[in-house]
């Protein structure tokens, strides 16, 4: 079991390494057209969006606006801007998803503030190598999609809040082929903690149909339905 979870440990590290690169290249390429706004988003903190590690790497509004940042200010972020708490979001706020980048996180309700560097600035978490992940599975509809910079689909919230990311090497065919309010069962590695649940898919699948593997090269992978493409 021990030799297990390092494997599964080393591999989620890789998959780290590899999501950094594919987004970066992802966001050279993609034509994103974003704006600059002293009211980028404004609303109610609805959770946190942790990635597979359980690190915080941003929140969603109640209107399901995505807030991202670095992992690198979330011990700030945590202290200041719980769940429930009402906040303004200065920054830049992209068009076509509903995704908002901050310069500046301000709660409402006790004036604290958190400005937030560049990606990449800013210390790293001292707990960042003690993380670990474990299998996990999950089940259930399709609340809402997460969105990497480039505009891509890089996850989806389940109705019960567990945050399910897609390896980057997935397709864009079967990204696009996710609806909101299908119903998934997901098996894969992750995280669940005090501030979320979050899990890398491995498999993905509808009930009482074979689960479809994502780890084994995804270039001429299926829908996990016969439904048309799209969103």
């Amino acid at each position: 079991m021990k030799s297990m979870l390092c494997s599964v440990t080393a591999a989620m590290s890789l998959f780290s390494l590899v999501l950094c690169v594919e987004r970066v290249d992802a966001e050279r390429k993609a034509n994103v057209v974003m704006s600059r706004s002293d009211v980028a988003a404004q609303g109610v903190i609805r959770q946190y969006v942790i990635d597979p590690r359980g690190e915080v790497q941003g929140f969603l509004l109640s209107d399901g606006t995505q807030v991202v940042f670095t992992s690198r200010v979330q011990r700030e972020v945590i202290a200041t801007m719980k769940p429930g708490a009402s906040i303004r979001v200065e920054g830049r706020r992209y068009k076509g998803v509903s995704l908002v980048e901050p310069d500046t996180i301000i709660n409402l309700e006790t004036a604290a503030s958190v400005q937030v560097p560049s990606h990449g600035e800013g210390p790293i978490s001292p707990a960042k190598e003690s993380l670990s992940i474990q299998e996990m599975r999950a089940e259930g509809s399709i609340e809402q999609f997460l969105y990497y910079r480039s505009g891509q689909i890089a996850g989806l919230v389940l109705h019960d809040g567990t945050q399910v990311w897609l390896p980057p090497d997935v397709n864009d065919q079967f990204r696009h082929s996710l609806h909101l309010h299908d119903r998934l069962i997901v098996e894969g590695h992750g995280t669940e903690n005090e501030y979320g649940r979050a899990m890398e898919s491995l498999a993905i699948g509808i009930p009482g149909a074979p689960l479809t593997p994502l780890d084994h090269g995804t270039d001429g992978l299926e829908p996990p339905r016969n439904a048309p493409l799209g969103r």
